[in-house]
């Protein structure tokens, strides 16, 4: 049998080119584990952010509870341990998620822990000054006037207020 001419690898992939619509790729929503962390007082442990965000509301975001996105083989409670202590110096123990809430604006899923302090003081410097103005301890009802998006109903009703 004589040998059929073989089309090239190069032929067919700019044949193909023409009509090739790459599918639409959805990356799975990050989770940010964010620590509701109260101390022997009752207080809440708060950061005021360096860099400055505009929330859904489109309110400025200044005042946040301190916590981060979750990274690749870190489970949540991890995340939540870790960037409380970057961000604040404090050593935390994660003892439940609170609520999990899944903003329609933004592609990611927000995860409230309550958290107790390991230790009453910090043990360290906070490691991400560059993200954080100030680490304070406030009453929750000082919530109210710090945060500018409406306070998540679960963790309010946590705090009592």
């Amino acid at each position: 049998m004589p040998e059929q001419p073989q089309e090239s690898a190069s032929f067919i992939s700019k044949a193909c080119k023409a009509d090739f619509k790459a599918p639409a790729i959805q990356e799975s929503p990050s989770f940010i584990n964010l620590a509701v962390t109260l101390n022997s007082e009752g207080e809440v442990l708060v950061i005021k952010r360096v860099k400055k965000e505009i929330g859904a509301n489109g309110k400025l975001l200044e005042w946040a509870f301190p916590g981060g996105k979750q990274h690749t083989n870190e489970s949540r409670k991890e995340c939540v341990e870790k960037e409380v202590l970057d961000e604040t110096g404090y050593k935390v123990v994660s003892d439940r998620e609170i609520s999990m809430r899944v903003p329609q604006e933004f592609h990611i899923i927000l995860v409230y822990h309550l958290c107790h302090l390991a230790e009453e003081k910090p043990v360290t410097n906070p490691a991400e000054q560059w993200e954080v103005e100030e680490v304070k301890w406030v009453a929750p009802t000082e919530l109210k006037t710090l945060f500018t998006t409406q306070l998540n109903p679960a963790v309010a009703k946590e705090l009592g207020i």
